[in-house]
């Protein structure tokens, strides 16, 4: 259930980088590049948020006891 939840902060706070990054490029190339750059952002978000959040709940949230 942890891992639910950090995946779904790190997509959140990932979802809102790219919008302001994707308002940004918006500002600088034609709208089919700024779109494709956009759809790019998105779908990379997904994808590496899944990855982080399992290293962030093994590493910080929820740490193995060690073996004696």
């Amino acid at each position: 259930m942890i891992l639910i939840v950090v995946y779904l902060v790190l997509v959140v706070l990932g979802e809102v980088i790219a919008f302001f990054v994707g308002q940004i490029f918006d500002s600088f190339v034609p709208s089919t590049w700024s779109m494709l750059f956009a759809m790019g952002l998105f779908f990379g978000v997904l994808w590496a948020a899944w990855p982080l959040a399992v290293v962030v709940t093994e590493k910080w949230v929820a740490p193995r006891p060690a073996a004696s």
